[in-house]
Parts: structure tokens; sequence; C-alpha cells
């Protein structure tokens, strides 16, 4: 009979998760379509996985409209100036790739823009998780992002094997990307950032 219990138990919190996975994708569907969508995409990123970081601070019971709606309007201008810094960093780069590839075609210069994409994905990687989780100078972000990244490269490994694993994922299941692609993506980021944060933090302490 325990047993059992224990079943129904893991089969309701699974339960409790996924709906609470699909109606934080819906929000950031819906307030990015509010800001516009450009404007809109990057701080409701910020709202999702700040709601996700809570979980694992406070446990599921954290609010999830009011943690979401209050970060989307305190972050909303704050998170919009970094985002724009990351999106026109990463246009350049894959013009300067798409570049060197089809025009200079240099393994040595290839080889580097190669380098400094790893570099720029490690940091966006945890960019949200550290701008959800600390209160930095604007460019602090970059600067913390990188030295986290670096600091703990088995949660930054582990974060690219789940990217890797949910790309595939979404590319057999498509329907999943719509109801779950922001939110289950952001889900490991967040809970092996969590993970390195609290590591690099008990270290400082000691």
């Amino acid at each position: 009979m325990s047993a059992l219990n224990g079943f129904i138990k893991v089969f309701y919190d699974f339960g409790n998760w996924l709906s609470k996975m699909i109606y934080l994708q819906i929000l950031w569907l819906i307030f990015t379509i509010l800001g516009l969508g450009l404007f809109g995409v990057i701080p409701a990123t910020v709202a999702v996985t700040t709601v996700i970081s809570k979980w694992f601070q406070e446990g599921y019971d954290a609010p999830v409209f009011q943690i979401f709606l209050h970060t989307y309007k305190k972050q909303f201008l704050r998170s919009n100036g970094l985002g724009i810094v990351l999106i026109v960093i990463g246009i350049f780069l894959y013009i300067d790739l798409n570049i060197s590839k089809q025009v200079i075609q240099s393994a040595f210069l290839h080889s580097l823009l190669l380098f400094i994409v790893l570099l720029y994905t490690v940091v966006l990687l945890y960019f949200f998780p550290v701008f959800a989780r600390y209160q930095l100078k604007y460019f602090q972000y970059f600067k913390q992002s990188f030295f986290i990244a670096f600091s703990r490269p088995f949660e930054t490994v582990a974060m690219m094997l789940c990217i890797l694993l949910l790309y595939y994922l979404f590319v057999y299941l498509p329907v999943l990307t719509f109801f779950l692609g922001v939110s289950l993506t952001i889900f490991p980021i967040t809970w092996f950032a969590h993970r390195a944060f609290i590591q690099l933090e008990e270290k400082k302490m000691n």
C-alpha cells in the first residue's frame, strides 16, 4: 500500500511540475507578445528563469504568476538593455562566421571565431540565472557569468549536454516546442547554475 501511495505521490508531483512548466511557457508567450516580441522576449525569459530559480530556493509552492509579473515589470528596461548587447554580439559573431567560412576561408581564423562563439555561448547560458540571482552593476553580469562558467566546468558541460538532448527531443517531437520549449530548456540550465552558485558561495564562505 505504501508503494502505491509513493507511486501516486510521484505521479502527482510530476503532474504538478508539468502543469507549472506549461503555465510558465504560456506566460512567456503572452508577455513576449505584449512586449512586441523583440522587447518582450528578454524580460519574459528573465521572469521564467527567476520563477524556476525560486523553485530551487523555496520549493514549488512559490507563486508563479506573482513572481513572473513582478520580475517582468521590474527588470523590463534593464534586461532589455543587457539583452540587446547579447543579441548584437550574437548577430556580429554569426555574420563573422559566415564571412570566415565562405569568403576568407582561413582555418586559423575560423577556429579562433569558433572559440569566441564557445565563450559567448557559455556566458549566454549563465547570464539569465546570474541575472535572476544577483544584483550587480550593468556589465558585471557578463563578467560573473564568464567567471562561474569556467569555475564550474562540470555544470557548464552538463548544461550544454542538456541543450543538445533537448534539441533532438524538440526535433523529433516539435509539438513540445510550443508547450514546453522555453520553460523546459531553462529548467536544467537554472538547476545546474543553481548548483554552481551554491558550491561557489559555500567555498567563498569557507
